[in-house]
Formats: structure tokens, C-alpha cells, sequence
């Protein structure tokens, strides 16, 4: 494994991605300058409650589906895995953002052998983006769990590794994308569902680690944990290059042919979240047409089909037109204290998620009070960064385990 992101704007896409990535940085350095002038096991079912349905009927819940609490397992089926590793294709339950029971789905990774008498500590990925058309689902990949980051190492150490899909992505309904809480939720709840599957031996010792949309999501996992999933003692927060600053970022994005497909499928995703959010309030007739093409594509040919130019797409700009202004701060980390310790990377030649973002947001949490580690990788891109940040992550999720006092850049 080489330990990158399981994010689809690493796949494939070449120097036109990276042309992309250049455009962006330029937009997004000038918006800047405006913007900022041992617990036990739990004592939930060890067994899945209802046997999975094969194929794509996998991702379809019950209808109706059984009130139950954030993170019961609704199903399970065992699913591709490394060698050392065994694991599980997952439904489990999650909560939506109006209150609404919901199901997710996701993957489970153990190692096979017995676990300890303790149990075993958790870390919970969160993937970068790979679109919001159910096909674009990480756990719709056979060899999904061989792309996620330092599986061996991870699994070699004693981990149970989780990976959510997100609302949305895989399941009924649209994929709330860049919507920060609901992607926490997501991360957080899949953790309880692994501790219902009796190989695994998952305890409640909980890290959430991601990058790009990931590393979002990771942050707002850290922030709603202590009132959200209680029950989890949350050891760590892991954030990678994450999205900060959705006020700057999105009308940049909006602005740019490159980058255009970025907008269109979070304002789609924001929408789902925050139905008095109109995307027909901001994109032309024309780009609502094109716009189906999100529900039917990932990432790579919605940027494509977007690359064009911006009036026959953008009719007014999102950032100034309500209610997408107020949404965009929601939608921005960092509004509230985080009580776990955090590691936060990033690659200095990063374009693709601007490094005076994430200089900034470690700044304004340190003023919090957070303890925040900051370490950032000289030369290292996007896509570089998280192999960079490998053996600095590995040992300071083991000091956390260990009860080493967190570490300090603040």
C-alpha cells in the first residue's frame, strides 16, 4: 500500500489535473488575501441482526427501516481483505442533519488474530473526494481496502480500521458533500458498528484520521464528538490537508472553468443538507441540465463536463446570495474547541488545498485553546503527503495509546 488517500482526484487524471490544481491555487491565494486581510468493549449485539442481501441490493436498507440508535449494525458481509487482515462490507445506522434516521454504509478491517483481552483501539478514515454518484461509493471497489493509507502497518500494529462511505454515497439519497457534520457522523457511528462484529474486538479508544474532504471531516468529528458519540473515548484527531475555509474556497472554485465541477457538487451536496439552499438560485437553466451528470458520474468526467465557461453555468456567485453564505461558514471548521489532541499535515507544494488555509485554521484553533500538533512536508503535493506524514502519524497515534501528553505547535 502506498499509503495515499482513496481520493479520486488522485486517479488518472494527469497534467491536466495538475493545470487544474495551479488555476486553483492562483484563485484561491488571492480570495485569501481578502478572507484573511484503555476503555472496555462495548456491550452492544456481537452479531449482525439480519443477513445482507448480495450485489448492489447490499447498499438498499430495509424500507421502512427500524428505528434504531446512531451506529447499530443493520447488516454485514465479509468483503476483500489483505493478507494478516479479514474484513466486512457494513450498513449501519447514522443520523442526518434534520434529525432523520438514515443508513450508511462503509468497511471493517481486523487483524485475524484473537484480539487482546483489552480489545483493540480504532481508526476511523475518512475519505478525499471520489463525486457523489452512488457508483463513486469507495466500498464499491474490490481492493478498496488495499488502497486505504498504511492499511498493513495499521492492521500489523493492532488496529481496527473503519472506512464510512458517508451519507449518501452508496446509499439512498444525495451525498451531503463538503458538509462537514454529516461526514463526521458518518466516521464516528461506523466505529460503534464495528464493535457488533465479534472478530474484530473494536473498543471504544477512537482516532478519526482523513484527508482533503476527509481531513473535514475529521476536524468536525473532533468538534461534535463529546455531544454526539459520547461513548467513544476519542484519542486523537488526524487531518490532512483539510477544507477549512468553504467561504473562500467555494466562490473560488465557482469562478474558475477547471475547478467549476467542484462548486456544482457541493453546492448539490450542500443542498441535500440544507434544503432552503437553492442550487437554482445560483447556476443558469443550462447548469441544471448539466448538472444530472453528478447523479451519474464521479469526480473526474464532472470536471470535464464543467470545464467551460463559467457564464453558461453560474448565474449569480454563491457567495453572495443567501442562504449559501451562512451555509459555508457552517460548513467551516473550527467555530468551536476540540478537546482531543490533533495532528494536522500538510504538503508545502500542496494546490490543491492551499497551505495559508491550513496555516490559517491551525492558527485560529490554536487561539481555542486546541493542542495541536502542526507538521508540514517540504515539496510534497496532494498527493505526496500523506506518505510523507506516514511515520509521524503511526507514532503519534502509539504516544496517544500509550498516554504520552499530546504534543504542541501552538
Amino acid at each position: 500500500m502506498n499509503g495515499r488517500s482513496v481520493d479520486r482526484t488522485g486517479q488518472a487524471r494527469g497534467n491536466g489535473v495538475r493545470a487544474r490544481r495551479g488555476v486553483l491555487a492562483t484563485a484561491l491565494v488571492a480570495s485569501a488575501a481578502i478572507v484573511f486581510a484503555a476503555a472496555p468493549l462495548a456491550a452492544a449485539p456481537k452479531e449482525s441482526p439480519r443477513k445482507a442481501p448480495a450485489g448492489r441490493a447490499f447498499y438498499v436498507p430495509p424500507d421502512p427501516l427500524p428505528d434504531a440508535a446512531p451506529g447499530k449494525l443493520i447488516w454485514s458481509a465479509p468483503f476483500k481483505a489483505i493478507p494478516g487482515a479479514q474484513a466486512w462490507k457494513v450498513l449501519y445506522h447514522s443520523k442526518a442533519l434534520d434529525g432523520s434516521d438514515i443508513a450508511v454504509s462503509g468497511v471493517v478491517v481486523a487483524p485475524t488474530d484473537a484480539p487482546p483481552a483489552g480489545g483493540r483501539p480504532v481508526i476511523s478514515w475518512a475519505h478525499g473526494t471520489h463525486g457523489i454518484a452512488d457508483q463513486c461509493a469507495p466500498s464499491r471497489r474490490a481492493d478498496m481496502v488495499s488502497l486505504l493509507p498504511s492499511i498493513g502497518k495499521v492492521v500489523s500494529q493492532g488496529y481496527v480500521v473503519v472506512a464510512t462511505d458517508y451519507e449518501g454515497l452508496g446509499t439512498p439519497g444525495t451525498h451531503p458533500y463538503l458538509v462537514g457534520e454529516s461526514e463526521a457522523r458518518g466516521a464516528l457511528d461506523i466505529v460503534k458498528a464495528a464493535q457488533q462484529i465479534r472478530e474484530t474486538g473494536a473498543n471504544n479508544k477512537t482516532f478519526v484520521w482523513g484527508q482533503s474532504q476527509g481531513g473535514q471531516a475529521a476536524l468536525f468529528a473532533g468538534e461534535i464528538q463529546p455531544t454526539y458519540a459520547p461513548e467513544l473515548d476519542l484519542q486523537g484527531v488526524i487531518s490532512g490537508a483539510p477544507v477549512t475555509d468553504a467561504t473562500a474556497m467555494f466562490p473560488a472554485a465557482a469562478s474558475i472553468p477547471d475547478t467549476l465541477g467542484f462548486a456544482v457538487m457541493g453546492l448539490i451536496g450542500m443542498q441535500a443538507a440544507y434544503p432552503d439552499a437553492k442550487v437554482a438560485d445560483v447556476l443558469t437553466p443550462a447548469g441544471l441540465e448539466k448538472a444530472k451528470i453528478v447523479d451519474k458520474k464521479c469526480y473526474g468526467p464532472v470536471l470535464d463536463a464543467f470545464n467551460q465557461p463559467v457564464a453558461q453555468v453560474v448565474a449569480h456567485n454563491p457567495g453572495q446570495v443567501a442562504p449559501w453564505p451562512a451555509i459555508f461558514a457552517k460548513d467551516t471548521p473550527g467555530s468551536v474547541p476540540t478537546a482531543a489532541p490533533m495532528l494536522v499535515y500538510q504538503g508545502v507544494s500542496d494546490d490543491v488545498v492551499y497551505k495559508v488555509f491550513t496555516d490559517a485554521y491551525v492558527k485560529k484553533v490554536c487561539a481555542l485553546g486546541n493542542t495541536v500538533d502542526y507538521q508540514t512536508f517540504s515539496g510534497k503535493d496532494h498527493y505526496e503527503e500523506n506518505d510523507a506524514a506516514e511515520k509521524d502519524v503511526l507514532e503519534w497515534m502509539q504516544a496517544r495509546l500509550a498516554g504520552t501528553p499530546a504534543p504542541t505547535t501552538c
